[in-house]
């Protein structure tokens, strides 16, 4: 593959972690200790972009954590504005943007960093992720979203993923290594001379589409992407989705795939997108009420049943009413915002 020109391993290997936080709590404060706690052979910077939070979680990362430079965007702009946001203080060869809800082992930066620069025509490069009690997580499928393929992920997860039609889809197995068309935004490690050609992240997306596309992005340029599994994070996931309202979610990822479609695709491809939404969500719902009424009930937790339903009814609500997540403290309108502190991050000894 043509592409950029090699760098090399002995580049300089400064790097600098970007933390978009909303009401993080604990989970920030765990996140900040694990970094502080990390081994490496280059200096690393920290910037914690706080979108305004009610919870306190700013003032006491800026309180334990005074190496760490910590700024209030004064609204809550979401993650692809809030890293961007960030863009000013980034001036290392390397940037990791990482969620608050995620904990460094002490030696993953180094082995992600050494990956990345072993191999120069790796533009992006992501870890394996794992759960709190050590399950690895799932990677989504490698295809990027058109309303054909978002009908059958979401009528027939399962059988895309582990099932027959599993051969037929581009997957990663998330305890191999290998080059991917997509990464995720847990923990995406970037050069940064790539991430000033891209444009960083589109600011259209509010959250959770942001990655896919700059991936996409990344790849345009001519560069590629790797998933290291030899390298890892704990992710509880969630952090700040968990305390906005309820259905946020659900609504939020299927308005950034409607947005993605649309950019790439036309709004012709976004209509046909939200039919696709629309006849899975009817079709799901009728299965789900059909286990409610048999016996078959009895298989599935009462919870889990339920929260199907929910979130089923409200993809519906989406595609056939355009019900909209409510996002809160978040600008109307485009908006200045200055930072709270303005002095330079400090290295992490």
């Amino acid at each position: 593959m043509e592409g950029p020109a090699p760098s090399a391993i002995s580049e300089p290997a400064g790097l600098t972690i970007v933390i978009v936080n909303w009401n993080g709590g604990e989970k920030l404060l765990r996140c900040l200790s694990s970094i502080r706690a990390s081994r490496t052979t280059f200096p690393v910077k920290v910037i914690v972009v706080d979108n305004d939070s009610r919870d306190g979680s700013r003032e006491l990362a800026a309180a334990e954590f005074p190496e760490f430079l910590v700024l209030n965007t004064g609204a809550n702009l979401g993650f692809g504005r809030g890293n961007n946001f960030a863009r000013p203080y980034v001036d290392t060869p390397l940037v990791l943007f990482l969620n608050p809800d995620t904990e460094l082992f002490p030696d993953t930066l180094e082995k992600a960093v050494h990956s990345l620069l072993s191999r120069p025509r790796v533009g992006m490069l992501g870890c394996q992720m794992r759960y709190p009690h050590g399950t690895v997580q799932e990677l989504g499928l490698q295809w990027f979203p058109t309303p054909g393929r978002v009908f059958l992920e979401l009528l027939m997860p399962g059988l895309l993923r582990w099932g027959p039609l599993s051969r037929w889809v581009l997957r990663q197995d998330p305890i191999c290594s290998g080059p991917v068309q997509k990464l995720y935004g847990g923990f995406l490690l970037v050069r940064k001379s790539v991430m000033d050609t891209a444009g960083w992240f589109d600011d259209r997306y509010f959250m959770y589409a942001e990655d896919v596309d700059l991936s996409r992005t990344i790849q345009a340029l001519g560069w590629g992407l790797y998933y290291d599994a030899g390298c890892a994070i704990i992710h509880a996931c969630g952090a700040s989705s968990e305390k906005a309202p309820s259905g946020f979610s659900v609504l939020m990822k299927h308005r950034s795939v409607n947005q993605l479609i649309e950019k790439y695709h036309g709004a012709w491809a976004a209509r046909r997108h939200r039919w696709a939404v629309a006849l899975a969500a009817s079709l799901r719902l009728a299965g789900l009420w059909l286990v409610r009424a048999l016996p078959l009930r009895s298989v599935f937790q009462r919870s889990v049943l339920e929260n199907a339903l929910q979130s089923t009814l409200l993809l519906r609500e989406w595609a056939c009413h355009g019900r909209q997540a409510q996002v809160p403290d978040h600008p109307e309108q485009s908006v200045t915002v200055t930072p709270d502190r303005s002095t330079k991050p400090a290295q992490v000894s």
